[in-house]
């Protein structure tokens, strides 16, 4: 399916859930809206915590159904059994999402923060079921992904259809795909501050202060339930870190450099590995066997790179793994995720990077340990900084990676080192590559989501946006009477001029009408009063620029263009309309 055929589906799925008899307004008239909304975030954060617990239950039914069942009927071929089991998931994972849901293949957190940014916050309700057992499916074969992607992608899109069925506007359903995004991070992790941080600097890309108490409700509440069903502790048991004296805090400046550089790398390679998968013109169903042949092959020997991998990352960060094996998986796990996710697999890539930073950090450890014997710092605090850099590097986000490392550990003590190598690490990473993991593939798809979010609104719309709708126009060769006759009967103000055969030439004012009939031009044609210049832009250009032509040239509007071919006009007015529009 085209992305021009699921944004179709997205506009119908819009129009069946939005005329419900207008349920928010109607609550709203019984109780104060933000307390309406407390109400929505509520039941987000219900609907997320068990949701997060249900796909962890899936997840274990597939990794059951193949590593156990599937593979015990292979068991005659030997060790080598486990190979044949990702190509198997992915095979049957690109049939379900090809055939129901395209945007549920990948790791899903672009394709939450991409219907906020371009689609109105729809999200399609189908993607809560899709995603979930595709996801479940790439990670009981054995696929090499996270589940904390699809966890954020099923909350979100419950929350764009709860918004949806009641009906809300476009400002609260952004909250309440926000809200479910967080949820869904704040039960998989048991980490609900990071679950906010997460909505807000990841999803939203803003820490404004109204989009915080549903946020923080949802993942609160969302938090509890997956307390109660996956237990009260930690996601990685870690032990009490010694992380040294402020004297040697210059370790962690290494592991932030260290593990920015990789998150960049990580970018890198994902991302040429989808290219590389996508220029091969084979059927969709053979990239899949492809890559899960791959991803299988390698788990002959390194089983550890199967799945999710968190027992690899409790060894790393319990300091139980030589240099060797963890130089190894951080190796492959950052080739098999690439792989997997290429190959069409349906998984997140945040638990892939925790992964690799974790074996980054062992590594790191060990080494300085060696060298150093003395410095009293734990090799397991090291995996655990590089755990937080490296997340915080690829996904250029700090304040989360801070605040759901501190969460996992409840370690005051490592706060400082801490802040040091996540901040560091998402310098690094920034300087490397503006794009993070996440929004790289919006721009890769022409979505420039950093000027969807510019704080300043002239740069935040394109002119093709704001240009004026074509409600009147004439023809080149009309006189000033005829002119001034099409405007006494439309009563319009300004018109666009075009030659016979349909090309825009420019705009003309009422007021120029009226003016050359009082100067006795009556029988001049309409083309005589344009400009001698009409200046052009694309439409692809911000308001910003548009402003700054008409400044520049002292005009009161602009022909717009898509590349050569004039296709509409923008005026002063019209930018003051789009300016004031926009939220």
């Amino acid at each position: 399916m085209e992305a021009s055929d699921t944004m179709q589906h997205e506009v119908l799925d819009r129009k069946w859930y939005s005329p419900k008899l207008g349920l928010h307004t109607r609550l709203t008239r019984l109780l104060p809206e933000p307390l309406v909304l407390l109400f929505y975030a509520v039941l987000i954060g219900v609907v997320a915590g068990y949701g997060a617990v249900g796909f962890r239950k899936l997840i274990d039914v597939f990794t059951n159904l193949f590593f156990v069942h599937l593979s015990g009927g292979l068991s005659w071929i030997g060790r080598a059994d486990v190979f044949l089991l990702p190509v198997i998931g992915l095979v049957i994972v690109s049939f379900i999402v090809k055939k129901f849901a395209p945007e549920a293949k990948g790791h899903g957190v672009p394709e939450v923060m991409a219907a906020i940014a371009e689609h109105g916050s729809i999200i399609r309700p189908r993607v809560v079921l899709v995603k979930a057992v595709a996801s479940a499916l790439t990670i009981g074969s054995g696929g090499s992904v996270g589940r904390e992607g699809p966890i954020v992608q099923i909350g979100s899109a419950f929350g764009s259809t709860l918004g949806q069925y009641l009906g809300l506007p476009e400002r609260y359903l952004r909250l309440m795909v926000a809200c479910g995004a967080g949820a869904g991070i704040a039960a998989t992790f048991n980490a609900p501050v990071g679950g906010v941080m997460f909505a807000t600097e990841v999803i939203l890309g803003s820490f404004a202060l109204q989009n915080f108490t549903a946020i923080v409700i949802s993942c609160v509440v969302s938090a509890a339930i997956g307390r109660i069903y996956l237990g009260d502790h930690p996601s990685f048991p870690m032990p009490t870190y010694h992380v040294g004296h402020f004297s040697v805090y210059w370790i962690y400046v290494i592991i932030g450099i260290l593990a920015g550089v990789w998150g960049y790398v990580y970018i890198k390679v994902l991302y040429y590995l989808e290219d590389w998968f996508d220029a091969r013109h084979w059927p969709f169903w053979l990239k899949a066997a492809f890559g899960g042949l791959i991803v299988g092959v390698i788990g002959i020997w390194f089983p550890q790179i199967f799945g999710v991998g968190y027992n690899s990352v409790d060894q790393a960060l319990t300091n139980h793994m030589g240099l060797k094996l963890l130089l190894a998986l951080l190796l492959l796990k950052l080739f098999v995720t690439s792989v997997t996710i290429a190959a069409g697999g349906s998984g997140g890539v945040f638990s892939p990077g925790l992964y690799q930073g974790s074996m980054l950090g062992g590594a790191i450890g060990v080494v300085i340990s060696m060298a150093f014997p003395h410095l009293g710092v734990s090799p397991g605090a090291m995996a655990a900084m590089a755990m937080a850099g490296v997340f915080a590097g690829s996904a250029q986000a700090p304040v989360t990676s801070i605040m759901m490392l501190f969460e996992m550990t409840g370690d005051y003590s490592i706060i400082l080192p801490l802040m040091i190598s996540s901040v560091l690490a998402a310098t690094i990473a920034g300087t490397l590559s503006k794009d993070s993991i996440y929004t790289l593939k919006l721009v890769r798809r022409g979505l420039d989501i950093a000027r969807l979010r510019h704080p300043d609104r002239m740069k935040a719309v394109y002119v093709g946006e704001a240009v004026a709708k074509e409600r009147l126009t004439l023809r080149s060769n009309m006189t000033v009477d005829q002119a001034w006759e099409r405007f006494a009967e439309t009563g319009e103000w300004f018109a666009l001029v075009r030659t016979e055969k349909g090309l825009l030439l420019g705009s003309v004012a009422r007021a120029q009408v009226l003016e050359a009939l009082n100067d006795h031009r009556n029988s001049a044609v309409v083309s005589d009063l344009l400009p001698k210049t009409v200046h052009r832009i694309q439409e692809r250009a911000t308001l910003a620029d548009a402003l700054s032509q008409m400044n520049l040239h002292h005009v009161t509007y602009l022909l717009v263009c898509r590349q050569d071919i004039p296709v509409g006009v923008i005026g002063s007015s019209d930018v003051i309309h789009a300016y004031k529009s926009v939220e």
